[in-house]
């Protein structure tokens, strides 16, 4: 098995068994992820190819500013981003779309849709700190730079939405 690094270098390359290895390596994280934040299977699955697509096509130009194990969520956050203003364009993204579920990989708990439930309800930056800390596993120095602020911003965020989620949860809002 070859780091992330050596995957990367070999995909600008052109080696497609490579770009699997890194695909099967990173794709239930980034579905999971797009699931979460699109709540639509079909979106979250089309921002997933999509999110490889660019990571194929964009592998020469990674400036190594993220990790290589991030970059690929960075690619789906800005894809989550522009799929969700396409769709506040027609309708309202969450009234409009189907419940969230987790498509071929189990059913969610009653308690882990209440939880995202809750998170959906936090502020936007709030939920993508979440998100990507805790269903992708991002760091947080990670999470920083796919943001564009500081890592003290990200704690920030995250000591709020935990606050948040606190309230809601024990108050039954959800």
């Amino acid at each position: 098995m070859y780091s992330d690094e050596e995957l990367l270098a070999a995909i600008v390359e052109g080696c497609t068994s490579s770009f699997t290895e890194l695909y099967e390596k990173y794709k239930v994280r980034v579905h999971r992820f797009a699931l979460s934040r699109l709540q639509d299977a079909e979106l979250a699955s089309d921002c997933l190819q999509e999110t490889f697509l660019t990571v194929w096509k964009s592998a020469a130009s990674f400036t190594g500013e993220s990790t290589v194990s991030t970059w690929p969520f960075g690619i789906a956050l800005n894809k989550i981003r522009e799929t969700r203003r396409k769709h506040r364009q027609t309708e309202s993204l969450y009234g409009g779309l189907q419940p969230l579920s987790e498509g071929t990989y189990s059913e969610p708990s009653d308690e882990r849709l209440t939880v995202l439930s809750a998170v959906r309800a936090l502020p936007e930056e709030q939920q993508e700190v979440v998100l990507l800390a805790y269903y992708a596993g991002v760091p947080y120095r990670e999470i920083a730079k796919l943001q564009g602020v500081p890592v003290g911003t990200v704690k920030s965020r995250m000591f709020l939405a935990k606050r948040g989620l606190m309230a809601t949860l024990q108050e039954g809002k959800i």
